[in-house]
């Protein structure tokens, strides 16, 4: 359960796999701009906050409309069905996990103003938030559910929920309209963006999701021809620096990740090269540089939210989906007739980019649900990562891992990671390699301490008949399968 990271008043990015004819596509159900935004709202975007609560900062939700997609396309299970499951756990309660439990502590120790948002009117008991273990009711978000499954997804963008949803948003000073959810259109089918990785192809979603980034990355780095050898006592100081050094140009081209719809992407199509991975990759040296040198500007606080799934069905068919209601608890505020929490994906405008937002665009991602396959469909790879900005870094190694490392897919996830700030500075897990931290220091990496939260990725792997199903442990979860 991840109400913190997302749900329906949030997106979605969907990568699929075909098994039968090998082809990968991409859902983006993405949010877009409100008609009626605040013109100067990006001047209230704080440069040090990893939290920007406000009913200002929704955006249009796009996640069911993607469901409805997906279920349009590959579903076989009738519509209503699907929603059963969340509608018993609503009504009758969870115990609330440990992960949740830890989140809610954790931030209602650093930022006490969460006592006054709604928030805390579903998950607080006598004003403090809900502990491990207690059980956790939402029947107003069971009664919304109903609806939804009873009527299609066409309740929430222009029924009864509508209705209640913009009145609650509207008399909090939001500027949704009912017009804005009823003209929704934006999920839709995409090409994927396309690598080669030896053996294996790489797809991702396009921009405005973080694929072009991790594209990038990976194809600068497969020029080192990495094997297992690479993190040999001998080898793995310069393999970490070679790695550090190309998530930093990577952190430099976060430009990329626009909506297509609304900005010219030529300079896209050049990032996917091989060309321009090689010009990255003879830039890289044995020290770190500057932030400048990595067309590095502005630091930007890191954001946590979004939440991850992969799951392959008995014929081989795999999605990769990646849903978001942007920071924790999104916009901090629920609609008190719907129970649904509203996402705040406008701050994702707050990169510095010198351009306005306009209505209909959607913001700019980090989340890349990917899918790897062999040219004979015998290997394919699912993975992806909530996170926040993290997620590049995250799903990048996990990559790395899997395919030129060595390693099975659980030590792939559970391999000690570090993650490159856009401020240029690196932060590593508790539990890493001392040794190799400090002689990365040597090379002139800024090393500062880790996020309380880290990255989570959650992968499948399956060669030939085989199968394996990961979740990582760093959120106290479980792979299932039946």
């Amino acid at each position: 359960m991840n109400p913190q990271s997302m749900g329906i008043g949030g997106g979605a990015i969907f990568t699929l796999y075909n098994a039968t004819t090998g082809k990968v596509t991409v859902i983006n159900a993405r949010e877009t701009v409100p008609q009626n935004v605040r013109r100067n709202l990006l001047s209230d975007c704080h440069p040090h906050r990893s939290l920007q609560p406000g009913v200002q900062w929704i955006a249009v939700p796009g996640e069911l409309r993607g469901y409805e997609l997906a279920h349009r396309l590959h579903g076989k299970l009738p519509w209503r069905s699907l929603f059963e499951p969340s509608i018993t756990l609503a009504r009758q309660g969870f115990p609330v996990p440990r992960y949740l439990s830890m989140i809610l502590k954790q931030l209602f120790l650093r930022f006490p103003y969460i006592r006054n948002t709604s928030v805390c009117s579903v998950l607080c008991k006598d004003g403090e938030p809900v502990k491990e273990g207690e059980t956790l009711r939402l029947p107003v978000l069971a009664d919304t559910l109903t609806t939804i499954a009873q009527l299609g997804a066409d309740a929430f963008y222009q029924g009864p929920i509508a209705k209640k949803l913009v009145n609650d948003i509207q008399a909090a000073g939001g500027n949704l309209t009912a017009e804005d959810l009823k003209s929704y259109h934006k999920a839709h089918q995409m090409e994927p963006l396309n690598i080669s990785l030896g053996e294996y192809q790489l797809f991702s979603p396009p921009p405005p999701s973080g694929g072009v980034v991790v594209s990038l990355i990976l194809n600068i780095l497969k020029g080192y021809g990495f094997s297992p050898d690479s993190l040999s006592e001998s080898e793995k100081v310069q393999t970490y620096h070679r790695v550090i050094e190309a998530l930093k140009f990577g952190n430099g081209q976060q430009f990329s990740l626009q909506d297509s719809a609304f900005h010219n992407m030529s300079k896209v199509t050049r990032l996917l090269t091989d060309g321009f991975a090689a010009e990255q990759r003879a830039r890289i040296t044995d020290q770190s540089q500057p932030p400048q040198y990595y067309s590095l500007s502005d630091s930007r606080p890191d954001t946590y939210g979004t939440a991850h799934i992969a799951v392959m069905d008995i014929n081989g068919n795999g999605v990769s989906v990646t849903s978001s209601i942007n920071h924790l608890f999104g916009s901090m505020f629920v609609s008190e007739t719907t129970g649904v929490i509203l996402n705040n994906q406008l701050a994702d405008f707050c990169l510095d980019r010198g351009e306005p937002m306009q209505p209909g665009e959607q913001p700019p991602s980090a989340m890349t649900p990917v899918v790897l396959t062999t040219g004979d469909g015998h290997s394919v790879l699912l993975v992806g990562a909530s996170g926040g900005s993290m997620i590049i870094s995250a799903v990048t190694q996990v990559v790395m891992n899997k395919l030129w490392f060595g390693l099975d897919m659980k030590q792939a996830i559970e391999a000690k990671r570090f993650h490159v700030k856009s401020s240029n500075e690196v932060q590593f897990e508790e539990q890493f390699d001392k040794t190799v931290i400090r002689k990365l220091e040597e090379r002139k990496h800024k090393v500062v301490k880790p996020e309380l939260l880290l990255p989570i990725v959650q992968g499948i792997f399956r060669n030939q008949g085989c199968i394996q199903a990961v979740s990582d442990s760093r959120k106290m979860g479980d792979s299932d399968g039946y």
